[in-house]
């Protein structure tokens, strides 16, 4: 659903292979105990590593500011169709509890 509406948006998503990524946040804790989704957004060129003086300038860029609203645009989007098909989140929940 995410994708979708970021897709909406005019935003090109791209899934990250799960074997090559790497790092550590608490949603990977939290998502042993309920669904949940890490998307990241694009607010700059590919090459550009995070953490970096040049992210924090793309952070700050209108690119940055693009992504951020983008991203809690297609959050809010996906919380609403989630709210309205009930039937979806029975189906995520699912899938959650058979492991895949």
């Amino acid at each position: 659903l995410f994708k979708q509406n970021m897709e909406s948006l005019g935003r090109k998503v791209s899934l990250t292979d799960p074997e090559s990524a790497f790092g550590s946040t608490d949603m990977g804790n939290v998502s042993q105990l309920v669904p949940g989704i890490h998307p990241e957004v694009a607010i700059a060129p590919r090459e550009v590593v995070i953490h970096s003086p040049e992210f924090a300038l793309a952070a700050a860029s209108d690119a940055g500011s693009r992504g951020l609203l983008d991203a809690a645009k297609a959050l809010a989007m996906t919380v609403a169709d989630l709210a309205s098909h009930p039937e979806t989140v029975s189906k995520i929940k699912e899938e959650f509890r058979q492991g895949g």
